[in-house]
């Protein structure tokens, strides 16, 4: 009996496992796609800006801005789910003000400290330049 209650144990636990395995392996998926749907939003929306400073800055508003609000809601849908190279992104675009964000220096540290606690060197880079920078000015 207690043989049966073990082995019955040990098989949830490792079924349980695999199913958690999955689930993490399906997340990584979804925050690699949201990433690099964010990089392509982000170069549509530079080269979108790019033409109509040429062709069309008196008449019309920028298309770029609709890219620019793709690119970090793909970027924020990975970083969410953990893609250190989407949560230093989305860091240094608060940092710079930068697709369509305003600066803020809290959101800012937050998302590079999240990237630099994954070890992601240039987010931890990032925090000790930003951080060099208010001492020293």
């Amino acid at each position: 009996m207690i043989k049966y209650v073990i082995k019955m144990i040990s098989s949830a636990l490792l079924h349980s496992s695999n199913e958690e395995m999955q689930g993490m392996h399906s997340l990584i998926l979804e925050a690699n796609k949201n990433y690099v749907q964010g990089e392509y939003f982000e170069h549509l929306a530079i080269q979108h800006h790019q033409e109509f400073l040429l062709h069309h800055a008196d008449s019309q508003t920028d298309p770029s801005n609709i890219d620019c609000r793709n690119a970090i809601w793909s970027f924020l849908n990975a970083a969410l789910r953990g893609h250190k190279e989407a949560q230093y992104k989305l860091g240094i675009c608060y940092l710079n003000g930068e697709l369509g964000l305003e600066r803020n220096f809290s959101l800012a540290e937050l998302w590079l400290k999240k990237a630099a606690d994954q070890g992601y060197a240039p987010a931890n880079n990032a925090l000790i330049h930003a951080y060099e920078k208010i001492v020293f000015s």
